[in-house]
């Protein structure tokens, strides 16, 4: 799956409604919240990644969005189909290596698709 412009989230309004909307998934360097599109235009899912000065500095944020955008690329297709998805990268990501990251990432994917279908 490409992510281009039209697949990733800019607005604070759009962060804020997946946020408070939507439902959230927790792991161990990985939250991942997803809420549906309220009106239906979006026929592709939006993604959004957060990552904290509490993480690290600029080069480890960086990195791990780097990271967790290939991963989006290799492993979201599931999600796709009118969703919001915003990751939030926790403190301990800036430890964790890709492998672990990428194991975290199918995990909440895996448990967020089974909320949604039941």
């Amino acid at each position: 799956m490409l992510l281009t412009r039209r697949h990733t989230m800019k607005r604070a309004s759009e962060f804020a409604m997946v946020r408070a909307e939507g439902t959230s998934t927790a792991g161990r360097f990985l939250v991942l919240n997803t809420a549906p599109s309220l009106d239906g235009a979006h026929a592709h899912s939006r993604f959004g990644i957060i990552t904290t000065k509490r993480i690290g500095h600029a080069v480890v944020r960086n990195k791990l969005r780097r990271q967790v955008r290939e991963i989006l690329r290799e492993h979201a297709e599931p999600l796709s189909g009118g969703l919001f998805v915003v990751l939030v990268v926790r403190a301990s990501a800036a430890k964790a290596d890709y492998r672990a990251l990428e194991s975290d990432f199918l995990h909440l994917m895996r448990r967020q698709l089974r909320k949604m279908n039941s």
